[in-house]
């Protein structure tokens, strides 16, 4: 399975619509009751040290957000409702499709998160800082523990984060999810 979702991603990051799979999708569901975006990106840090040679050091990290960037509601610039850890990584376990998305309405929801990205700057500036810092903590601790130098030791994130997937989930209601019963 695990050969099988790595063969899958690898083909939608180099070989874009000629990919089985996309990189962007959206589905109707029961797990969330406001409009949530949910982005896969790839952070890139470097550690430095004076002394030695920097390192690049790569992960994937999932963040999202509540509401549509623009929508009256609550989201202008810089005042995106951002999801915990925990309640992202819940909804990628538990969120199931309720209901049909036609193609032109999926087509509006993944374009609409896709341009908005650009207005979150600052929220992921400081999503990838924090999480320099605490990559910068563990560095510390560890070379601490095997009696290595830590002096002068920085993690510097790189930025911007790159995109490599979205999932817009909206909310399903109960007429959405009859209809897919009958």
């Amino acid at each position: 399975m695990a050969t099988l979702a790595q063969f899958l991603m690898e083909e939608a990051l180099t070989k874009g619509a000629a990919a089985r799979a996309s990189r962007c999708g959206a589905m109707r569901t029961r797990a969330v009751s406001r409009l949530t975006n949910l982005y896969l990106l790839r952070l890139r840090f470097l550690i430095e040290q004076p002394g030695r040679t920097p390192l690049l050091a790569e992960e994937v990290q999932i963040i999202g957000h509540l509401g549509r960037l623009g929508d009256r509601e609550n989201v202008r610039q810089g005042e995106v409702e951002w999801l915990a850890e925990g309640e992202v990584l819940r909804l990628l376990a538990e969120a199931q499709p309720d209901a049909n998305i036609g193609g032109a309405e999926r087509k509006e929801l993944v374009s609409a998160a896709l341009a908005g990205w650009d207005t979150l700057d600052s929220g992921l500036k400081q999503t990838v800082e924090a999480r320099a810092q605490v990559l910068s903590e563990s560095h510390r601790r560890v070379r601490q523990a095997v009696s290595m130098k830590v002096r002068g030791l920085t993690v510097k994130p790189q930025l911007p984060p790159d995109l490599l997937g979205l999932l817009v989930l909206q909310p399903a209601v109960e007429q959405d999810c009859e209809s897919v019963r009958a």
